[in-house]
């Protein structure tokens, strides 16, 4: 038989008062722990509640409040509004006395600030100029020979001469100062000088450009031979409408002009010629009539339609090309035929002149007639010249009619 565990010892007095007190301080911690939730739950209701109110207050206040700046500001502004109109007539009133006497007296008082500035300003550029004037290079060096022997001696003795090296900085700093304002007044004498030459240079170069420009124009007027006999011709014709008699005076009235613009037209008429005929030179029509014929031959060889199609839109574009150059070169040969006529018509109307100065009393009014009928042909001619220039081109401005009488 399997011994049995010896009983409890029987419990004392103070164990069973010990038990029952933690019991009771068990049950009594329990029931503070209830009533604390309980507790904390009616005063986060209380809490929200009173939150509800505070805010529903609040925005009461907020609102009231609102309103009444809003009623303030309202009587502010027309008060402000009040004030405003009262201070207008106010300045009418004193403008409608006196505001033009204020406008002079503050203009006159600004006029002479300015004065002052202006006078302040040149007093400084003065002061300054005289200080560069009066700037010895000599006592710059003498200054900063000075600085330099000073920092030696205070390295040297740098115990008992330390302080020399602030009269060293001083004495540099003069010397740098003094140096500063003779390089700068170098430098102002180097700009004069060379504002004064290059005035001399433009002034050598206006004087040398119309000389440049007469010694180049030179060369472009023996270029074209036409030119040369047109001026020729035309001061031949000026001198002798000049020198003439009354008859030629009555016919042509201002013979510089109708002159000078007849030289204009045939210039401008040989200048677009050569024009035209740049744009068209013979080898480039040369090259396109091997080159079409070489497309051709490659149009004819092609077996590949669609080669074939793009080749033969190439060579209808050729085609136009050549067309369009022709018309370049016929619109040059209309000018040229149009010069030779107003350069003959000039020379109709030149023998004419000298028919009219050669006739006697009884044959003057037969020449005065043949010289109107040759004034109005070149009037005709001149109107031939400016249709043709206008057909040639079209974005040319508009050519008016040379006066002729």
């Amino acid at each position: 038989m399997a011994p049995q565990p010896p009983p409890p010892p029987p419990e004392l007095p103070l164990q069973k008062h010990l038990r029952r007190m933690l019991e009771a301080l068990a049950e009594g911690q329990k029931r503070h722990a209830q009533w604390k939730e309980m507790w904390e739950r009616q005063h986060a209701e209380e809490m929200e509640k009173w939150a509800e109110r505070h805010a529903e207050a609040v925005e009461k206040g907020a609102e009231r409040w609102a309103q009444g700046v809003e009623k303030w500001a309202e009587r502010h502004a027309q008060g402000v509004e009040r004030w405003a109109q009262g201070v207008e007539k106010w300045a009418e009133h004193m403008g409608s006395l006196g505001g033009e006497h204020q406008d002079k007296k503050e203009r006159r008082k600004w006029e002479r600030r300015m004065a002052r500035e202006r006078w302040k300003e040149e007093q400084r550029a003065l002061r300054r100029q005289r200080e560069l004037e009066e700037a010895n290079p000599m006592m710059g060096w003498v200054f900063a020979l000075a600085a330099v022997v000073m920092t030696v001696m205070a390295i040297i003795n740098v115990h008992t001469l330390w302080w020399l090296i602030f009269v060293a900085l001083g004495m540099g700093a003069a010397s740098a100062g003094i140096l500063g304002r003779v390089h700068q007044l170098r430098l102002q004498e180097g700009q004069k000088q060379g504002l004064g030459t290059g005035q001399e240079a433009q002034e050598e170069a206006r004087e040398e450009a119309p000389e440049r420009s007469t010694e180049a124009e030179a060369p472009r007027q023996v270029e074209d031979p036409r030119t040369a006999r047109v001026d020729t011709l035309c001061d031949k014709l000026l001198a002798e409408l000049r020198a003439g008699p009354g008859v030629l005076r009555e016919v042509v009235h201002q013979p510089e002009q109708t002159v000078e613009g007849l030289r204009k037209s045939c210039h401008e008429l040989a200048r677009r010629e050569r024009e035209l005929r740049a744009l068209s030179p013979p080898e480039e029509e040369r090259r396109l009539e091997e080159e079409r014929a070489r497309l051709a031959a490659r149009v004819e060889s092609e077996r590949d339609e669609v080669v074939k199609e793009r080749l033969e839109g190439a060579l209808r574009l050729l085609d136009e090309q050549r067309k369009q150059r022709a018309e370049l070169a016929t619109a040059a040969s209309r000018l040229e035929a149009e010069h030779m006529r107003l350069y003959y018509t000039l020379e109709n109307l030149y023998t004419q002149v000298l028919r009219v100065r050669s006739a006697d009393a009884a044959g003057a009014d037969v020449a005065g007639a043949g010289l109107r009928r040759s004034v109005e042909q070149l009037g005709l001619e001149m109107d031939a010249v400016a249709e043709a220039m206008e057909e040639v081109h079209r974005d040319a401005p508009p050519r008016t009619r040379v006066p002729t009488r």
